[in-house]
């Protein structure tokens, strides 16, 4: 609904009031927030006042659906709605895309016709973390969409763009009962898969480790559990192990989807999964057991090694070393609800560094330490998501510092040509060859990022450094300064291809460039720098959207049309005012991934349909195109915010502002690859750099002259 009579006749019918009433809020709410509020965005608002629901602007509406018939139906819908109960909550899953922590929570629905997996991602997911829904809620789901699954089933997904509303007027007795499908501890069979089970904790196991034939290492821990008359033993595998030890003795939990297995002597007992999600539901006092019986973790043999010689094999270690550069502080919150910390440090010894990863009560006793060189004993060796070799603490770490030792104040250079990139971390020193002038790119997000890099070279070989966003100053310093050699410290390891590797700088390296040679390297030979010139603005090509190839991807175009439609989705996204990537809100504020705790930005994320009276394409508005589009800036989109205005609310307001606009539009076309109904297929899509409103005169001119060189 667009129409601001439409809109008045609607809040006067339901509110009571006149539509002269109506009509002066309007008008107040618009002196009140200012002229970028025009009265449908201000009707809007006084709706939200007076508790008038408005409905979710221009949706069709559709057939009625139920889970028994939306498994008969294709998959690849979306605007799916239903009113189902919770049957089962599955173990949350994070995930890293595109160097951006995610999350997505596997719950089973049930509506009284059906069930069906279904899968809640980002902010929806949190709703489960943070226990605002949970197993024996009715909820009723808005903007759903289908997709099949890994075993070929169909999957009901919601994302940011979907809504979750607690149902409390459905009745119960219309839904199946979750507690009936509680098992106790005396029915287990070898062939139950994804059970549920309720029972107590009596002991807590020991944690062990042991070696798999293929070589590699294995973890294992369990739980000894006393259902009503029964008692059965439940085993964690691997990287689950530790889960084990967040219950005690006495602890009453709640077990959702764990398979069974027989043991050695055929009797049953559970096994958790990757699905398998564990939550406490209470607590009983139990005698206490010997201390013979108490639980124990069998204790690693830590092998104390130098840096260099470290191999993913050695399980845990003992370490002598000095400290490097330490990031900031990060929080996060587990899948129980629990909150922990995790800080990431470098250090070294006299024979190579490496980054060592702190948990929890390990950060304090590691700031505890000062500069002098210290010993950490019972480190498990890992290896990082580029395959790296990484430190992490454990339960059973200790610090201590020394008084003497034979680690130098500076860490070790290393020759480019013995570079490995499973060391992760590298210092080197070479005579530098060129630095590359920065230059802006646009990510797939829409967020314009820095790149620069240059070349150094030492007796042994050439490699390639390179810096992001804001370690490019590094690189400009050298450049500015005509710097002729340099000494790199704590640079990341990355694989370029198969025989070579190229270095990253983050903002833990650090450089110490000088306008003289070492004599060491005096006889380096110093190739000419190229002339590099300043990035050229692109060259747009005019052209019609009916010219454009179907297979056509990275040309800049410049198309003059208008936008028909907008889509339906949130208008704007939160972001880090430093890289503009998007941030998460957490309990300790809004988190960046590289900036940790930020005060984010509003940025504008649009996207619809652009006519040039040829043939249409899809386009994509980020940032600062979005707001010319508009007319809107984050501040005008924060105001309504704060005046209580949900995304569904806000989206009719720009689209207002957006629909019917004839605009010239300079941009990217990219062709997207995705899949719908189980085929790939791809798509083109413009993304908008420049956005003008250019006058009629300008453009008759414009046209006047294609004719008369045509």
């Amino acid at each position: 609904m667009s129409n601001i009579e439409e809109l008045i006749k609607k809040i006067s019918q339901k509110a009571g009031l006149s539509r002269a009433e109506i009509k002066k809020r309007i008008e107040e709410k618009q002196k009140e927030l200012g002229f970028f509020v025009n009265d449908i965005a201000a009707a809007h608002i006084i709706a939200k006042d007076l508790n008038v629901s408005l409905g979710r602007p221009e949706l069709k509406k559709r057939p009625k659906l139920t889970i028994e018939s939306l498994k008969k139906m294709e998959p690849g819908l979306s605007g799916v709605g239903l009113t189902a109960i919770i049957l089962r909550v599955f173990h949350p899953i994070e995930y890293l895309r595109e160097g951006t922590k995610g999350i997505l929570a596997p719950i089973l629905l049930h509506d009284g016709t059906d069930s069906i997996r279904t899968i809640l991602w980002g902010t929806m997911a949190r709703r489960i973390t943070e226990k605002q829904i949970e197993r024996g809620s009715v909820i009723k789901i808005k903007q759903g969409y289908t997709k099949l699954g890994r075993t070929q089933e169909l999957e009901l997904h919601i994302g940011d763009r979907g809504l979750i509303e607690l149902d409390t007027e459905t009745e119960t007795k219309d839904f199946p009962n979750p507690e009936d499908e509680i098992l106790d501890l005396d029915a287990l069979d070898e062939e139950m898969q994804e059970i549920d089970v309720k029972a107590t904790v009596l002991r807590v196991g020991k944690l062990t480790t042991f070696n798999r034939s293929d070589g590699t290492e294995g973890r294992v821990s369990n739980l000894f559990l006393k259902g009503l008359r029964t008692t059965r033993r439940i085993v964690f595998w691997d990287n689950q192990a530790e889960l084990a030890f967040n219950f005690t003795r006495g602890d009453e939990i709640l077990i959702q989807a764990a398979n069974v297995k027989l043991d050695r002597d055929g009797k049953p007992e559970l096994h958790t999964t990757r699905t398998t999600y564990i939550t406490k539901i209470g607590h009983k006092t139990l005698p206490s057991i010997d201390e013979e019986q108490a639980p124990e973790i069998v204790q690693y043999e830590a092998i104390e090694k130098k840096l260099a010689e470290i191999e993913v094999s050695d399980g845990m270690v003992t370490i002598t070393a000095r400290k490097g550069p330490v990031s900031k502080l990060s929080s996060f919150t587990r899948s129980d609800g629990t909150t922990g910390s995790v800080k990431r440090a470098t250090i070294f010894d006299e024979t190579s560094v490496t980054t060592l990863v702190l948990w929890n009560e390990a950060i304090s006793s590691f700031d505890d330490l000062g500069d002098e060189p210290f010993q950490i004993k019972n480190l498990r060796v890992n290896l990082s998501r580029y395959k790296t070799i990484e430190l992490h603490t454990t339960a059973r770490t200790e610090f201590s510092s020394l008084d003497a030792s034979q680690i130098p104040e500076d860490p070790p250079l290393e020759s480019i040509s013995e570079i490995k990139p499973q060391q992760g971390l590298v210092c080197i020193q070479g005579v530098i060859q060129n630095v590359q002038e920065e230059r802006e790119f646009t990510r797939s997000d829409g967020s314009t990022g820095r790149v620069a890099s240059m070349s150094i070279r030492d007796t042994t070989g050439e490699t390639r450094i390179v810096a992001w966003d804001d370690n490019v100053e590094k690189l400009n310093s050298i450049r500015e300064k005509e710097m002729k050699f340099v000494k790199i410290f704590f640079g990341g390891i990355r694989q370029r291809d198969a025989d070579a590797v190229e270095i990253h700088l983050s903002p833990q390296s650090h450089l110490r460039p000088s306008s003289r040679i070492p004599v060491a390297l005096r006889g380096v030979e110093i190739v000419e720098e190229e002339q590099v010139t300043p990035q050229s603005i692109p060259d747009y090509q005019k052209i019609q959207l009916s010219e454009l190839s179907e297979t056509e991807d990275g040309l800049m175009i410049e198309v003059f049309g208008k936008v028909i439609r907008l889509f339906q989705q949130s208008p704007y996204y939160h972001s880090c005012p430093q890289c503009r990537k998007k941030v998460v809100e957490t309990d300790a504020g809004w988190m960046c991934q590289e900036h940790q705790i930020v005060q984010p930005q509003i940025r504008f994320r649009l996207s619809g349909t652009l006519d040039d009276g040829t043939s249409t394409i899809r386009t994509v508005f980020f940032g600062l195109s979005g707001e010319i589009l508009t007319g809107m800036g984050g501040n005008d989109i924060q105001k309504l915010i704060d005046n209580g205005l949900t995304d569904d609310e806000i989206f009719p307001i720009v689209q207002q502002e957006a629909e019917g606009k004839t605009v010239l539009i300079q941009g990217r076309v990219q062709l997207q690859t995705q899949e719908v109904q189980g085929e790939t297929i791809q798509r083109q899509e413009l993304f908008a750099n420049r956005v003008r409103f250019p006058s009629p005169k300008i453009i008759a001119e414009e046209l006047v002259s294609e004719i008369q060189e045509s």
